[in-house]
């Protein structure tokens, strides 16, 4: 998987009002998910397989829960009210916005590739020999994903800087959260596009294979055809439309969070 280690870019120009003793531990929770996440990382293979894109699915989900636990602070929508934070959480709100859209993409891609190698499948039951996909639809699917990472990558570089206002400690720790979630965000979405693109080297020795391991090149002798060649991958896909779904009904969350901040 992608590195989730946060660059000089993320390095956040604010400066505090105030040092309570202790944070709060919903946010103290949120910090000690991000590790778990890091040390889970550090510990797969960097190159993405179906097991460890589930896998980070589920741990986004968590990680997603634990934002929107972190904005539904009544102390942290108290201290987002103040005027001087109004730009931050319209950036915060544009920003949701672009990653439901990027999301919903994903998902449909996802979706897109279930679909097709469940007619294969189905295909393949109900008769012998080589069942192929052609591979305009595999183009396409490179295509589409080159797109959503093309998306992705223009998402991160647009949020920019936090501007230099006075914010209290609670609320700096809380934007922090939201900040190095993106970072894994980022890292998982890269990840499983790169999957489904089949632009990544291909692993010997992995239990899951890769896109084009599973839509491999076939016996046939027709040039514009591929095989399909594994029957869990139906369900494969599924899991990873569901954990997208998933991540779509948090983004919902985590916007309804800030909305009540503009409306309060």
């Amino acid at each position: 998987m992608a590195s989730t280690t946060s660059s000089a870019e993320d390095t956040h120009h604010v400066r505090t009002t105030s040092l309570p003793t202790r944070l709060h531990p919903v946010v103290v929770q949120a910090q000690e998910e991000i590790k778990k996440f890091k040390t889970w990382e550090a510990s797969v293979s960097p190159v993405p397989t179906a097991d460890t894109i589930c896998g980070a699915l589920t741990k986004l989900q968590v990680l997603y829960d634990c934002v929107d636990n972190v904005l539904s602070l009544p102390q942290t929508q108290q201290s987002l009210t103040h005027n001087q934070c109004t730009e931050l959480v319209n950036e915060l709100l544009d920003k949701s916005i672009s990653l439901m859209d990027i999301c919903g993409s994903t998902r449909d891609l996802v979706s897109q590739v279930k679909e097709n190698a469940r007619v294969v499948q189905s295909a393949m039951r109900r008769r012998k020999g080589d069942v192929s996909l052609t591979t305009s639809f595999i183009k396409n699917l490179k295509k589409d994903a080159k797109n959503a990472m093309t998306s992705l990558k223009q998402i991160d570089e647009k949020i920019g800087g936090i501007r230099p206002i006075d914010m209290d400690r609670h609320l700096l720790s809380a934007i922090k959260v939201v900040r190095d979630v993106g970072v894994v965000r980022s890292s998982v979405y890269k990840s499983l596009l790169l999957f489904l693109s089949g632009s990544v080297a291909k692993p010997k020795s992995s239990k899951w294979s890769l896109v084009p391991k599973l839509i491999r090149k076939g016996s046939t002798d027709r040039n514009d055809q591929l095989e399909i060649s594994n029957d869990d991958m139906v369900s494969l896909f599924q899991e990873m439309e569901n954990g997208l779904e998933c991540m779509f009904r948090s983004l919902i969350k985590t916007r309804a969070s800030l909305l009540n901040v503009l409306y309060r």
